[in-house]
């Protein structure tokens, strides 16, 4: 009990040190303006799961943008802070911002960020069950943003969960072949995401040893992009399939590295 205690004492001091840390350094030079940057700062703490130091940039990001009138920029930070809300487990916040993030993209005629804002709500509503809102929203998305590449490939890839919901594997399969087409360059949460989705796919085909291969690449992805929630879910996935292949100890250590994660990030202000 005492070493349990001690090992949750050190990685909650880890977690919150991680979050003391600096974010690669964001300057003028870059071309970004203020708004811009502090959106690059909140997206980078949002990832390491560092939540009020993501809002206090995301909001600041937010204002700039208000201030300067730039109404695709005031969406983008919207969408930011819908999804922190949503990673947070407030959903009735994020679905707020969610929406106001659409009207603000709507406003100014930006189809991929409005498709985007689509898209993020639509997977919302998946969650909660609310599949025919959910697909209404994913087909004007898809058609907002089939020039779009990686956003793009994220609302295919919301589209193929919402298949699966409905027990169309084959379906959500030829989906998840265009996502991979589409996700084009370096979009590693794109990817990520394709590749965690086909692996669940898979897993209720029962092809377990494909699904394991598909949770690997997922996770390897999510570390090039420095996701420390999406490695986690990637290890707890894994984790299912040892346990279904009967090969505890190593479901044991996925799952254990999976709660490390969490651990750090649920501790990260």
């Amino acid at each position: 009990m005492k070493k349990a205690f001690v090992m949750m004492t050190a990685l909650a001091f880890w977690g919150i040190y991680g979050c003391a840390t600096s974010p690669p350094s964001v300057s003028s030079a870059d071309g970004l303006d203020q708004g811009d940057r502090e959106l690059k700062r909140g997206i980078y703490w949002y990832h390491k799961g560092c939540t009020d130091k993501a809002l206090d940039h995301l909001q600041a990001a937010h204002e700039n943008y208000c201030l300067t009138d730039q109404q695709t920029g005031v969406a983008r930070s919207l969408i930011s802070l819908a999804n922190l809300y949503r990673q947070a487990g407030n959903t009735g916040n994020a679905m707020l911002f969610y929406d106001a993030a659409i009207s603000a993209a709507r406003r100014c005629d930006d189809q991929t960020v409005t498709a985007q804002a689509l898209s993020n709500k639509a997977a919302v509503l998946i969650n909660s069950g609310e599949l025919s809102a959910a697909e209404v929203l994913l087909d004007e998305a898809q058609l907002l943003s089939r020039e779009a590449g990686p956003v793009f490939a994220t609302v295919l890839n919301h589209q193929a969960v919402l298949l699966m919901k409905e027990q169309r594997y084959d379906d959500a399969a030829t989906l998840l072949d265009q996502a991979e087409s589409a996700a084009t360059g370096n979009s590693y949460y794109a990817g990520a995401a394709i590749r965690f989705t086909r692996g669940r796919l898979m897993m209720r085909t029962g092809d377990y040893p494909q699904a394991l291969t598909l949770f690997r690449q997922a996770q390897e992805l999510d570390r090039q992009a420095g996701y420390a929630r999406g490695m986690a879910d990637d290890l707890e996935a894994m984790a299912d399939i040892h346990e279904q292949l009967g090969q505890d100890e190593a479901s044991l250590d996925c799952l254990d590295r999976s709660i490390k994660i969490h651990a750090l990030t649920d501790n990260r202000k």
